[in-house]
């Protein structure tokens, strides 16, 4: 084999394994940026968190109250969800349409409504 044909294989193979290295440590990079996230947020302990929506749901026999709110700052982006609330008391306090004001508390992602607070009807 000529000797040029060794020098382009050994730098195929060199690319090859530097791209595939570089490819790995991306994902790897992206992984570890998730996971320090979470481990600050839960090594914050627990915290309240106040939002604003409206309930598209209230079931309490899963435990669950289902609201479209707007963003809660320091913790999620506008969504519809359902959250778990901490009393009874939470599920004879609203009806679905009505706007709400609520705390959510606990350490993220397992946050419970404390407290809610009925603004009106939407």
């Amino acid at each position: 084999m000529a000797v040029w044909k060794v020098v382009v294989l050994i730098d195929l193979a060199l690319a090859l394994g530097i791209g595939g290295g570089y490819l790995w440590w991306g994902r790897q990079v992206a992984r570890l940026d998730r996971e320090l996230a979470e481990a600050r947020t839960a090594a914050t302990g627990p915290r309240d968190f106040h939002g604003e929506g409206v309930v598209r749901a209230v079931l309490p026999e899963l435990g669950v109250v289902v609201i479209t709110h707007d963003q809660i700052a320091g913790y999620m982006p506008a969504m519809t969800m359902g959250f778990r609330a901490t009393s009874p008391k939470v599920y004879d306090a609203v009806e679905t349409g009505d706007a709400v004001r609520f705390t959510l508390s606990g350490v993220p992602p397992n946050l419970a409504i404390t407290a809610i607070e009925k603004l009106g009807r939407r």
